[in-house]
C-alpha cells in the first residue's frame, strides 16, 4: 500500500543521492516524510493487530534512518530520533498487550524485533560518523538507542535468538553499545541489565564463533567500567566463570583464546576481588582436593604480578601467552 509506496520513494532518493550528494534534496524529502513518520504511530496504533502494517511502518522508518540521518540537520535529527522512539515504544506496548496473541507467531515476532534492531543500529551511524557536531548530538542518539534497548529487549527470548540473522544484529548491536558507551550500559534499569547477560551468557553455549566473538568484545569493555561497581561486577563474573569452564573443557574455539584472554585480562585488572569470587567457587565445586589445588595454582598464575593494572598491548600480549598454558594445564579438570 501507500507505506511501501513511501518506502520506495526514500530508497531511490536515496540512491540518487549516492550519485549525486544534494543536501537541499535531503531536507526537502525529510520535510516531507517526517510528518508522515509520525503519523505513522498513530497507524501503528489503531491497527496492532495487522501484522502486514506494522511491518510496514518498521521497515519504513529502517528505510528513513539508513537512508538519510547523516545529511539532515541537527534540528530535523533530532525530531527524527524522537519520533523513533514513539514508534518504538508504540510497538512494544502493542506486543505487550497482544500477550497471548503474539505467542507462536514466531515468524511475526522475528520480522519485527529484526526491523526494531536495524533501526537502533542505523540511528548508532550517527554517533559512529558524526566526528564534527557537539558532544550533545552524541548524547541525544546514545540515549535513543539505550532507551530503545530498554523498549525492546524485554521482548526478545532464547527462541528468537535462534534465528541468526536476528541473533547476529542483537549480539552486534549490543557489542557496539558496550564498547562506545559501557558507562551508560551499567546504569541501564537492573531488569535490562540482567536480560542482556542472560542473553550473553546464553549466546557463549548456543551460536557460532562471530557471536562468541561480539559476546567477549562486550564483556571486556564493560569490565573496563565496572571498577566501581561491585554489584554490576558479579553479573559479567558469571560470563568470566562460564567461559573459563568452557575452557576448561576445551568446548572454546582455539580461534577465540586471544580475544577470550584479553576479556580475561580485563575482568582480573579491574574487578580483581570479583574474579577471586569466581575462582573460588570454580574450585571448591572439584570434589577432589587434588584438581583444587591444580586449579587454583593455575588461576593464581593468570594475577599479573604487578600492581598497575595496566590495559596495554604489551600487558595484553604477555598474558596471552600466559592464558596459553591456563588452557593447558586446566583442560579436564573441572567437572
Amino acid at each position: 500500500g501507500i507505506v511501501t509506496k513511501i518506502v520506495e520513494i526514500v530508497l531511490e532518493v536515496d540512491k540518487k543521492s549516492e550519485v549525486e550528494p544534494n543536501e537541499y534534496l535531503h531536507s526537502v524529502v525529510f520535510t516531507t516524510v517526517i510528518p508522515i513518520l509520525e503519523g505513522s504511530v498513530n497507524l501503528m496504533k489503531v491497527s496492532q493487530h495487522v501484522q502486514p502494517i506494522t511491518r510496514s511502518i518498521l521497515e519504513l522508518f529502517c528505510a528513513v534512518a539508513d537512508s538519510g540521518i547523516l545529511q539532515i540537520d541537527k534540528k530535523q535529527t533530532h525530531r527524527l530520533y524522537d519520533t523513533c522512539y514513539k514508534c518504538l515504544k508504540c510497538y512494544s506496548d502493542s506486543a505487550s498487550k497482544r500477550g497471548a496473541l503474539i505467542v507462536g507467531v514466531e515468524d511475526d515476532r522475528h520480522d519485527n524485533i529484526l526491523l526494531c534492531l536495524e533501526l537502533l543500529s542505523h540511528l548508532c551511524s550517527k554517533d559512529f560518523f558524526n566526528f564534527d557536531e557537539p558532544d550533545s548530538y552524541d548524547e541525544t542518539s546514545s540515549r535513543l538507542v539505550l532507551v530503545g534497548l530498554d523498549i525492546i529487549v524485554p521482548h526478545i527470548d532464547v527462541e528468537l535468538l535462534k534465528f541468526p540473522k536476528l541473533s547476529n544484529e542483537f549480539f552486534k548491536l549490543i557489542t557496539f553499545i558496550c564498547e562506545v558507551y559501557p558507562g551508560k550500559v551499567v546504569g541501564l534499569p537492573e531488569n535490562v541489565v540482567d536480560q542482556i547477560v542472560l542473553m550473553l551468557k546464553v549466546g557463549l553455549n548456543n551460536y557460532n564463533d562471530d557471536i562468541t566473538f561480539y559476546i567477549f568484545n562486550a564483556v571486556q569493555a564493560l569490565s573496563v567500567h565496572s571498577a566501581d561497581q561491585p554489584h554490576f561486577q558479579k553479573k559479567i563474573g558469571r560470563i568470566i566463570k562460564h567461559t573459563l569452564l568452557l575452557i576448561s573443557g576445551q568446548e572454546l574455539s582455539a580461534e577465540l583464546y586471544d580475544t577470550a584472554a584479553d576479556m580475561v585480562f580485563s575482568f582480573i585488572c579491574k574487578c580483581r576481588e570479583e574474579y577471586l569470587s569466581v575462582v573460588n567457587e570454580i574450585v571448591v565445586q572439584q570434589e577432589n582436593p587434588t584438581s583444587q589445588e591444580c586449579l587454583r595454582t593455575a588461576f593464581s598464575a593468570l594475577i599479573p604480578s604487578s600492581t598497575t593494572n595496566t590495559l596495554t598491548r604489551r600487558d595484553k600480549g604477555k598474558f596471552s601467552k600466559i592464558f596459553e598454558n591456563f588452557a593447558v594445564n586446566v583442560y579436564g579438570i573441572c567437572r
